[in-house]
C-alpha cells in the first residue's frame, strides 16, 4: 500500500472513530460537523501539497510545511474566531473539539510526512 493510501485509510478511519464516539456524547458541539470536515478537507489537500512540493522542489520542502503551518494556524484562528462569535454559550465545547481533532490530524499528517521523508 502506498503512503498516500495509508495516509487516507489513516484519516477515513480517524473520521469514523470520531463519528462512533460522537454517538457516546449527550450533545455534540454545535460546529461539529463543519469543524470535521474542514479538519478532514484541510489535512488531506496539505498533505497532498505537501507530498508534490517535496517531489518537484525538495530544497523548499521544510520552508512550503512551516508556511504551511502558519497559514493553518491564522485560518483556523479566524475559524474558532468566528464560531466564538456566532455560538458564545457553547464556545468551550466548540473549541475544544475543534483543537482535539486538529491535534490528532497533525499527528497522523506529520506521522505519514515523517515516514516518507525518512525513506
Amino acid at each position: 500500500m502506498s503512503n498516500l493510501a495509508a495516509f487516507l485509510v489513516a484519516m477515513g478511519l480517524a473520521v469514523i472513530l470520531i463519528l462512533g464516539v460522537s454517538h457516546l456524547l449527550p450533545s455534540l458541539p454545535s460546529f461539529f460537523y463543519q469543524s470535521l470536515i474542514l479538519l478532514t478537507a484541510s489535512t488531506i489537500g496539505l498533505y497532498l501539497y505537501l507530498l508534490r512540493t517535496r517531489k518537484s522542489q525538495p530544497e523548499f520542502f521544510v520552508q512550503f510545511y512551516l508556511g504551511s503551518i502558519a497559514i493553518k494556524l491564522l485560518a483556523y484562528g479566524a475559524y474558532l474566531g468566528l464560531i466564538i462569535w456566532e455560538d458564545r454559550p457553547g464556545a468551550l465545547e466548540n473549541v475544544v473539539f475543534f483543537i482535539a481533532v486538529y491535534a490528532v490530524f497533525t499527528a497522523l499528517e506529520v506521522g505519514f510526512l515523517w515516514r516518507q521523508i525518512t525513506r
